[in-house]
């Protein structure tokens, strides 16, 4: 039977980015604005980010979502998601992930809960079900889970891609993932099998340095950004819009505690002044309207910490997805 030193070792199945399209040869499901969570239902609940971190206490309010499989231990993928107004908040899922008291983490499950969305199995009792089409695995999945408000499972659409993307951005959600109907799960692969188109662009950042307006205040103005290319840090541009209230002050809790001396590569010189490098430990998504030819991005939008991504995740301009 599987056991969770199986699912330790497990990376979820990753998509590729491209424009939308049509095929009866796709499924389109909705691309949720959320955690990439990969969960464990046995006699308890284990939720496992991206990047391996332990999800299972951010989210209380899942902790009982193992009692909704009819057969264990199942090992699930799915997107930990916070409604808001009938769409997904990343704001309010990075409100989650700030949180580290228990008193906290508690009020915030019982005000702003959280539901597991489910699009597919990996696992069922004995049976390791990633080798078999899509189309099979979401069959065994309906039979195995009963859903209710906190486990809800991905319904997608076939065939019509381009009509399911724009209905899915006049409703304000994030974009659509194309699967290929006969796609095998392939754990930690980016696959050209799935494919994920988004209204806007949108990268994963490496937070390499920070600054203030000025030296005595607590709270972070503006980012500067990288990502790991071949082993090395490169320059990305910087953020300030989207790092108001609240989110500049937390910002600047955590990335305070990461100050370091040493430049981690060369930037121009207007982004050096008042500059604090710090750590490259940190990750976080940002929205832009296109590449700028300095190298950086043109009208940056912070949209908020990934705390379920790993610096080498974060793939920034480069592998930033628009349409």
């Amino acid at each position: 039977m599987v056991t969770t030193e199986v699912f330790k070792k497990l990376k979820p199945m990753l998509a590729t980015s491209s424009a939308p399209f049509s095929s009866n040869e796709y499924i389109y499901e909705v691309k949720w604005d959320g955690f990439r969570c990969l969960s464990y239902l046995d006699k308890v609940t284990l939720l496992m980010s991206r990047n391996s971190l332990d999800f299972s206490h951010k989210f209380p309010e899942l902790a009982g979502i193992n009692g909704l499989a009819k057969r264990r231990p199942l090992i699930l993928d799915g997107e930990i998601v916070i409604m808001d107004q009938g769409v997904p908040s990343f704001y309010e899922l990075q409100k989650r992930g700030w949180a580290r008291e228990a008193g906290a983490i508690t009020r915030a499950a019982g005000g702003k809960p959280a539901i597991y969305v489910v699009f597919d199995i990996l696992y069922a009792g004995d049976d390791k079900l990633m080798g078999l089409p899509l189309v099979e695995r979401k069959d065994i999945l309906k039979r195995h889970i009963e859903p209710n408000e906190r486990l809800v499972i991905s319904e997608g659409v076939d065939e019509c891609g381009n009509e399911f993307y724009r209905a899915c951005v006049t409703k304000g959600l994030e974009g659509v993932v194309a699967k290929r109907q006969d796609s095998l799960y392939l754990p930690g692969k980016r696959s050209p099998n799935w494919k994920k188109f988004k209204k806007a662009f949108e990268g994963e950042f490496i937070v390499c340095g920070y600054k203030q307006t000025h030296g005595g205040s607590r709270r972070v103005d503006s980012l500067l950004l990288g990502c790991s290319t071949e082993g090395k840090l490169v320059y990305q541009g910087t953020v300030g819009v989207g790092l108001g209230g609240i989110t500049g002050e937390r910002l600047y809790e955590v990335l305070s505690l990461l100050k370091q001396d040493s430049p981690l590569f060369n930037i121009p010189r207007e982004a050096a002044r008042g500059l604090n490098w710090v750590k490259p430990a940190i990750c976080c998504a940002v929205k832009f309207l296109e590449p700028a030819k300095d190298g950086g991005l043109r009208h940056p939008v912070f949209r908020g910490v990934r705390e379920d991504l790993g610096v080498v995740d974060c793939t920034g301009i480069s592998g930033a997805m628009g349409c």
